[in-house]
């Protein structure tokens, strides 16, 4: 098994070692405790689908903006076969298959998320923090519904405008009478119920379930605590509270679990 939960986030870990390597950002704590926290949520989310019995191994999947492939390893290690990676980015595409394409069942290879095509279906899609970064998220959106089969989950997620880590950001920006652009515009565009709009669609679309990641990290906090004793205990907390209801409907990425109806009228 490639993964496992950790909320040390040390770079002495050889796991974290790999993911600072596959990913670039050894150097950008921030980032680099952010991403490792939703690591830690799909890897805990996949696995109680697979209990509960909403996925069963075996089932085809596909990664929509793989990055580097940690997900579609991780996927590929609870058991789907067979599992595609696909991302915008040449050289994310060739960092995955260094890494993990030694393992038959997973396929990397540079796509558009928005210019998906063929007819192949997969019984589960994983999307995560992508559809924020696209010129037309309604075009994912649509791919993602088009290429579930019936009866196939998707797993995607976006960040929430109305998480208290984006709030504070929006505040230092009004006292600072800076204006808002670029990357954290697009991250702005998606509260939370919008992301549930956006894939409840019945009856052939459902939102089923919904969880989330980073109650109250933002990077002054995580400067301060990160070399501290109490770090992995904070960052425990943050992670159990994140995804508590109605907690998770101001952390900062939010996870929808949606299932496509096994029989639709359309």
């Amino acid at each position: 098994m490639f993964y496992r939960v950790d909320f040390r986030v040390r770079d002495d870990d050889p796991l974290q070692r790999t993911l600072n390597q596959l990913y670039g950002y050894e150097s950008e704590l921030s980032t680099k405790v952010l991403h490792r926290s939703r690591l830690n949520l799909f890897f805990v989310l996949l696995q109680d689908l697979l209990r509960r019995g909403m996925v069963k191994p075996g089932g085809s999947a596909i990664d929509i903006g793989c990055n580097a492939g940690a997900y579609a390893k991780i996927i590929r290690d609870l058991g789907f076969d067979p599992v595609t990676g696909v991302d915008l980015s040449a050289d994310f595409i060739e960092r995955a298959t260094t890494r993990f394409g030694t393992d038959s069942k997973i396929d990397f290879h540079v796509e558009n998320a928005e210019e998906l095509g063929g007819e192949r279906l997969f019984d589960l899609i994983l999307c995560t923090e992508v559809i924020e970064h696209t010129a037309h998220p309604d075009l994912v959106v649509a791919t993602i519904k088009r290429l579930l089969t019936p009866g196939g989950v998707a797993v995607v997620s976006l960040p929430n405008r109305l998480s208290l880590p984006y709030g504070l950001q929006v505040l230092s920006y009004a006292a600072r009478r800076k204006r808002i652009g670029g990357e954290l515009r697009a991250h702005l565009r998606f509260p939370f119920y919008r992301t549930i709009a956006l894939f409840d669609d019945p009856p052939r679309m459902r939102v089923v379930a919904t969880t989330a990641t980073n109650l109250f990290f933002e990077s002054a906090a995580i400067k301060l605590l990160y070399h501290t004793p109490l770090f992995p205990a904070a960052n425990w907390l943050n992670f159990q509270l994140s995804r508590r209801w109605p907690l998770k409907y101001v952390s900062q990425f939010f996870f929808v679990v949606v299932k496509r109806e096994a029989a639709t009228s359309a």
